[in-house]
C-alpha cells in the first residue's frame, strides 16, 4: 500500500554554467530513508515562489559554489570564485518566503551561508586570507565520507538534542564560510578553530543550517547523523497535518 502521508521535502540544485542543475543523490536517499518523498526544485519565477512554498511540507537548500558578497553588501574579495548571481537571488527570497510560513528547514554547507546571509549575516569570502586566527582545513581533499576535522555542539542547541553528541568529526567541504552571524539565528556547532559550523533560527519551529554533509554519513548507517533527517522529516510531517 502506499502511503499517502508522506511530506513532500523540496532540495535546491546546483545550477551549472550551461544553466543545467546538478545534485548528488545522497540528498534524496536520506530523505527517502527518513521516510520523506525528495522533490529537486527548479529556479522559477519570483512571483511564483509563494505557490512552491505551499506546495512543500519542507525544504533543504544544499551545497554549490560561492555566494554574491553583494548579497551582503561587500565588493567582490580578489579570491572570491565562481558565482551565480540569479541563482543567489533566488534561493534568497525562496528561503526568506518559505520561512515566512514558519516550515522546516535545513541549509547544508553553502545552505547554511545563504541561511545566515537570508537574515543579514555576512560571509568570508576567501576563508584562507581573511579568516583571523589558526584556520583549519576547510576544504578537504580526501574522500567525502573521511571525517577531517571537529565539530563541538552548544548544550542548549536543538542539533545537540537531536544528536546527542557534543564533540565529533565531519567532513569538510567549503571555500567560504560564516563571518558575522545574523542577529536572528544562534551558533549551535563551532569548529576546533572558532568558525561557525552550524546555526539555528531564534524565531522559527525548525530552522537550522550545517556547514558539514550529514547525509554522506547518514547513509553510511551512522545513527547521529540520520537522526537529523529522521527528525526534519517529523517535523516536516507534524507541520503538513496541522496546515491540512
Amino acid at each position: 500500500m502506499v502511503k499517502k502521508d508522506k511530506p513532500v521535502i523540496g532540495i535546491t540544485a546546483r545550477v551549472e554554467e550551461n544553466q543545467t542543475y546538478s545534485l548528488d543523490p545522497v540528498y534524496g536517499r536520506a530523505i527517502l530513508r527518513a521516510g520523506g518523498l525528495p522533490l529537486i526544485v527548479p529556479i522559477v519565477d519570483e512571483e511564483d515562489i509563494p505557490l512552491l512554498c505551499e506546495r512543500l511540507d519542507g525544504l533543504i537548500v544544499t551545497g554549490g559554489g560561492d555566494i554574491n558578497p553583494t548579497l551582503y553588501g561587500e565588493e567582490p574579495h580578489l579570491k572570491l570564485g565562481a558565482v551565480y548571481p540569479g541563482s543567489d537571488k533566488y534561493e534568497k527570497e525562496l528561503i526568506l518566503k518559505f520561512l515566512e510560513l514558519d516550515k522546516p528547514f535545513i541549509g547544508m554547507c553553502r545552505g547554511l551561508q545563504m541561511f545566515n546571509i537570508s537574515f543579514g549575516g555576512t560571509n568570508y569570502q576567501d576563508l584562507e586570507s581573511q579568516f583571523e586566527g589558526e584556520l583549519h582545513q576547510h576544504k578537504q581533499k580526501a574522500i567525502r565520507t573521511h571525517r577531517t576535522h571537529s565539530v563541538t555542539l552548544e548544550d542548549d542547541s536543538i542539533l545537540y538534542e537531536i544528536m546527542k553528541e557534543k564533540k565529533f568529526n565531519v567532513n569538510s567541504f567549503h571555500h567560504q564560510g560564516v563571518k558575522d552571524v545574523s542577529p536572528q539565528l544562534t551558533v549551535a556547532a563551532y569548529a576546533a578553530d572558532g568558525l561557525v559550523e552550524a546555526l539555528e533560527s531564534k524565531n522559527h519551529q525548525f530552522a537550522m543550517g550545517i556547514q558539514w554533509h550529514p547525509e554522506e554519513f547518514a547513509l553510511q548507517g551512522d545513527e547521529a547523523s540520520m537522526n537529523i533527517f529522521n527528525r526534519f522529516v517529523e517535523e516536516c510531517l507534524v507541520d503538513k497535518k496541522q496546515n491540512q
